[in-house]
C-alpha cells in the first residue's frame, strides 16, 4: 500500500474496516497525500479529508483508538443507497480538490442519515495528542 500511495497526488479510502482505514490513513500523513474517506453502515455515511498542506485533523483524530471488526457491513448490513450516496460525495469532494476549488472538508466530518435524510457537518480539531498529528 505505501508504494502506491507514495505514488499519488490523492488517495480516497473506500475501504470496508477499520484496520485498512487506519493504514491508508498513516501512510498519507507519512508522505503528506491528501485522504478522502468514506464510510458507510446501515442507514448512515460519513466523508471527510485529510490535507497535509492545511495541516488538517486525520481519521485517527476522529477514532483514536484502534478498532478491529467489531462492526461491519456483513453483520450490520447496509442500504445499498447510502454507499452510491457517500462515493459521490467523495467523487465530488475529489474533484473540487484537484481543481483547487470549493470547500475542502478541512476539519470537518460530514454525517449523513438516510432514515431522517438529513446532514450534520461536525468541527473535527486536529488531535495534539495523536502522535502522528503532534510531529506535523
Amino acid at each position: 500500500m505505501k508504494q502506491v500511495i507514495d505514488s499519488v497526488d490523492i488517495v480516497l479510502d473506500c475501504s470496508d474496516n477499520y484496520p485498512t482505514r487506519f493504514e491508508a490513513n498513516r501512510y498519507c500523513i507519512e508522505s503528506a497525500t491528501r485522504l478522502v474517506i468514506g464510510a458507510a453502515i446501515r442507514l448512515e455515511g460519513q466523508i471527510m479529508n485529510y490535507q497535509p498542506d492545511a495541516n488538517s485533523a486525520c481519521y485517527q483524530c476522529l477514532y483514536p483508538h484502534a478498532y478491529g471488526a467489531e462492526e461491519s457491513c456483513e453483520l450490520e448490513g447496509i442500504l445499498g443507497p447510502v454507499v452510491g450516496v457517500i462515493g459521490t460525495m467523495q467523487a465530488a469532494q475529489t474533484l473540487l480538490i484537484l481543481a483547487g476549488q470549493g470547500e475542502a472538508l478541512v476539519n470537518r466530518l460530514l454525517l449523513f442519515d438516510a432514515y431522517a435524510m438529513e446532514w450534520q457537518s461536525v468541527t473535527l480539531p486536529k488531535n495534539p495528542s495523536w502522535p502522528a498529528c503532534a510531529k506535523k
